[in-house]
């Protein structure tokens, strides 16, 4: 009894100083400190020394216990505490004789859940001044009745060094504080999934209304029409040069001031190289239409010869062809009229692909 006394002091004495410290439950730095009582199941292999004779237990759960435990929170799921029991159990004999013990040891505390947790440890456990060390494993449940006090419920299995297995049963009484303010169990919380990095404001780098990422024709020119994938915009036009160089009476001779005609036509024709061309000769109806027929194809010759000849143009794109008095161009009732029909003539069209300007 007296050392129940010792016990009971040491947990009003925890109690008494408890209420200054600060709220906590599993948290990091926790501590708690509170009575224990249970049953204990005697080895009925273990002999004490009572009355100046061996005796032994009967087995099963023939010893009361009772004690004190005081623990220390060092992560959300680890900890450990010490405890201390006092031990009381009766013997196998035909009187009322008993045997008291103690039991002294440290475990090594899991929290499976926020309620459910587990334990490992080492214990000298001794009846009557034999004493043996014991590896205690046992397991647990703890309700927290408010902020501070939580009441636990355990049981564990011990066996020593010498084959003895004894068992306990034990319910306690827990006082919480230190560490965080709230009575909680706090599981590792999962990484944070990665945060995308915010997307980049559009921006339109070639100013066409079309932003860059949908923009398939980046670095369009200003100025003209773009389609919804920012490409300029086309359309088909038709581009026409007409040539006509005009010659003196019974003459095949290009004049000085005709040959820039030529020059614009031979540049008209390397800008579309898909063009050929074709020169058609004429005359007036003066003299025999036999002699016209050939003035006409010399005239056609002469101008076709200067493309090739004076201006590069590849020989196979030029024809020339004579249609001598047959196709005038004006009425030859005067001498104007006349000199206008002394003339050789080129039409040239080629469609093209144009941008649509704004």
């Amino acid at each position: 009894m007296k050392r129940l006394s010792i016990v009971s002091a040491a947990v009003l004495s925890a109690l008494v100083i408890a209420p200054s410290m600060a709220k906590t439950g599993n948290e990091p730095g926790s501590i708690y400190v509170g009575p224990r009582i249970g049953l204990f199941g005697t080895d009925s292999d273990r002999r004490v020394i009572e009355d100046n004779r061996i005796q032994s237990f009967g087995g099963g759960f023939d010893s009361a216990m009772g004690g004190i435990e005081a623990g220390f929170q060092f992560t959300p799921e680890w900890g450990y505490r010490v405890y201390y029991d006092y031990l009381r159990g009766d013997l196998e004999t035909s009187g009322s004789s008993t045997s008291t013990g103690s039991a002294l040891g440290i475990d090594l505390l899991y929290n499976f859940t926020p309620k459910f947790y587990g334990s490992i440890g080492i214990n000298g456990t001794e009846f009557s001044d034999v004493s043996n060390r014991f590896l205690r494993v046992g397991a647990g449940y703890k309700e927290f009745l408010n902020e501070n006090w939580a009441l636990s419920i355990e049981g564990a299995v011990q066996q020593s060094d010498g084959d003895l297995t004894e068992f306990m049963f034990m319910t306690g009484l827990r006082y919480y504080f230190g560490g965080a303010q709230q009575p909680t169990y706090t599981k590792p919380e999962p990484a944070p999934a990665p945060v995308a990095p915010p997307k980049p404001e559009p921006v339109d780098s070639d100013g066409d209304g079309v932003m860059d990422d949908k923009d398939k024709c980046p670095n369009t020119q200003l100025g003209y029409k773009v389609d919804a994938d920012g490409c300029v915009m086309y359309a088909n036009e038709t581009v026409t040069r007409e040539l006509v160089v005009t010659f003196g009476l019974n003459s095949a001779e290009i004049s000085a001031d005709q040959k820039s005609d030529i020059r614009e036509t031979a540049e008209f024709l390397r800008e579309y190289p898909q063009l050929d061309i074709v020169i058609e000769g004429h005359t007036d109806d003066t003299g025999a239409a036999t002699y016209n027929q050939q003035l006409s194809d010399r005239r056609a010759k002469s101008v076709g010869d200067s493309l090739i000849n004076d201006f590069g143009i590849a020989a196979e794109r030029v024809s020339t062809v004579g249609y001598g008095e047959s196709r005038p161009k004006y009425p030859n009732n005067s001498s104007e009229n006349r000199a206008k029909n002394r003339r050789i003539e080129a039409v040239m069209s080629v469609t093209k692909r144009v941008p649509i300007e704004n």
